[in-house]
């Protein structure tokens, strides 16, 4: 069904994207800075695997020099982490396979035999093999650029073409590729070329119903991969419970909140690519805690039992559930207690709790609801309804938890999340310190006389234009967040202060060269200045690290603005 549709006036912000460059020596700088650091990644990896294979000779020769094996761990360790975020996920595998190795040996405190002496010499030639195979030339076949995630793929479905339109530019400006089809067959024909990541449909359709296209993507062997999201002139209960039972993943009446959509989007997508989850069991019973085991790791869920409830706060600490499974009878407390306990504290406010007992009275449910449960499953529970129950509560938990986290204009991490991940890295790296830590810390320049000139509406075009440039190009590993205000944050791990200050200069040219629009017609082109501060995990903590980074901000202000400080270089766009 055509509905003619304009782009609304809150999406007016959206910036133009140019195409990616295709054609022989076509090669933007961006791609240009990321092929420079494989290259120094390479170079430093081939070094590094130097000192690996000397290190598995030493242990072959002596294999209770337990200072070699520390060593040998961190190099692997070193590589597993680092391997990926340069377009090497082998190197990462067989760091991790190298890593996982000498971590058992340390934990057990055993000295390698020959098959952990074969197992590493096996895992260095692999190494080898793949960095001296890399070719970093653009364009190259196997060429793997490191310029954040992949972008995802959208199929937007809908025979009207302003609404194709429209839709096509809201997700591109999330950094997506998107393909358009107007009718159902053309789009089955799409889909045929490639399962797309995301697919936009709109309930009528030409020669069928979008409901009926969804049926037909979810029947496929791949079609429960891709975000599907339903759009239509229609409103009413039917229509969006039809939308549900067909296989949607959301359902959005024209014209249509793109915000809403967005975050709803965003968030079916994270969810698609995330770990089932961490499980945290609070059982005495080591028969029901195997039940649990068994039925849990079968639907891919990482558990932990915890049979002491004086444990059960380091548990929580320490292993992060996604979700509690909480005995009632327990020695020396009840589980109505340990709940009790952990609702007071607000950083558990959305950790779902469900109760496992053996007692169904009233009473027990009415109990198990004051104390903050958020369930009450009677034992022995079926492994289909423990699995079902586990699953909504872990995923409605993380969407809600998703919607704490983001800014509501960006839907960058908030202030309070970035300083949550930032204590977790000062907290890694002193266990880690091998391993690097940046805190970039962004502020546009002159933003004020932005909002003066042109109004706060357009001064929060020129945010969201930074925080869309922000997810683009990082990596996912990458925190990125909006601090306050103008003010926005980047913590990078396992990169140089050089290779920060590189980066981070490119992203400042890519920005200070996007157009923006005031409501009046006006051009104009905005800047920031960024300060990067590195971690020194002996003798930093989350806010010193942070005042570093403000002090190299308060230095490229200082300086002229529209520039990136280190404690080692100034680079200005």
């Amino acid at each position: 069904m055509a509905v003619h549709a304009t782009l609304p006036s809150h999406l007016t912000w959206l910036p133009s994207i140019p195409p990616p460059p295709s054609g022989e020596g076509s090669f933007d700088p961006w791609a240009e800075a990321m092929v420079e650091l494989r290259a120094a990644f390479l170079r430093e990896s081939r070094t590094k695997l130097a000192a690996v294979a000397d290190l598995v000779e030493r242990l072959a020769r002596t294999p209770s020099d337990t200072a070699a094996l520390d060593e040998l761990y961190r190099r692997f360790h070193g590589l597993a982490g680092a391997g990926s975020s340069y377009g090497f996920p082998e190197v990462s595998r067989l760091g991790a396979a190298g890593e996982r190795s000498c971590a058992a040996l340390l934990k057990d405190r055993r000295a390698p035999g020959a098959a952990e002496i074969e197992e590493w010499r096996v895992v260095e030639n692999g190494l080898r093999a793949g960095l001296d195979s890399a070719d970093l030339r653009p364009g190259h076949e196997g060429q793997a650029v490191a310029r954040g995630p992949a972008p995802h793929e959208a199929l937007v479905v809908d025979d009207d073409p302003d609404m194709c339109r429209i839709a096509a530019r809201v997700l591109e400006a999330e950094g997506m590729k998107v393909r358009t089809a107007e009718s159902r067959a053309a789009a089955l024909a799409a889909i045929a070329e490639g399962m797309p990541d995301v697919i936009l449909a709109d309930v009528y359709l030409p020669d069928g119903s979008g409901y009926d296209l969804v049926e037909d993507v979810r029947r496929r062997p791949d079609g429960e991969a891709p975000a599907i999201l339903m759009i239509s002139v229609r409103n009413d209960f039917q229509g969006r419970v039809q939308g549900v039972t067909s296989g949607a993943d959301g359902y959005f009446e024209k014209p249509i909140d793109w915000e809403a959509l967005l975050r709803r989007l965003h968030h079916v997508l994270d969810r698609n690519r995330s770990e089932p989850g961490r499980i945290l069991s609070v059982e005495d019973d080591p028969a029901e805690a195997s039940f649990l085991r068994a039925v849990l790791e079968s639907g891919g869920y990482e558990l932990q039992v915890c049979a002491e409830p004086q444990a059960f706060e380091a548990a929580l600490i320490s292993f992060k559930p996604d979700l509690v499974l909480m005995d009632v009878n327990l020695p020396g407390f009840t589980g109505y207690d340990l709940v009790r306990y952990v609702r007071q504290n607000e950083r558990y406010a959305t950790l779902p709790i469900l109760f496992l007992t053996t007692e169904n009275a009233l009473g027990a449910h009415m109990e198990a609801a004051r104390a903050g449960g958020d369930d009450h499953l009677l034992k022995p529970v079926a492994p289909g309804l423990l699995l079902s129950t586990v699953t909504a509560r872990v995923e409605r938990a993380r969407f809600v938890k998703s919607l704490l986290e983001r800014d509501g204009l960006t839907r960058l991490l908030t202030h309070t999340t970035c300083q949550e991940r930032a204590k977790a890295l000062v907290a890694q790296r002193k266990r880690s310190a091998a391993r690097s830590a940046a805190w970039v810390m962004i502020d546009l320049d002159h933003f004020k006389s932005v909002n003066d000139n042109y109004g706060h509406p357009t001064g929060d075009k020129v945010l969201l234009s930074l925080a869309n440039l922000l997810r683009r190009r990082l990596r996912q590993s990458d925190t990125v967040a909006r601090y306050g205000g103008e003010e926005f944050v980047i913590l990078f791990e396992d990169l140089s202060e050089a290779e920060v200050v590189r980066l981070v200069s490119r992203l400042l040219g890519e920005f200070a060269s996007l157009q923006h629009t005031a409501p009046d017609g006006t051009k104009f082109h905005a800047s920031f200045s960024a300060g990067v501060a590195m971690l020194d995990p002996g003798s930093m903590g989350v806010e010193r690290w942070k005042q570093a980074a403000d002090d190299a901000l308060y230095r490229a202000k200082e300086a002229g603005r529209n520039r990136v400080v280190g404690a080692e270089r100034v680079v200005r766009s």
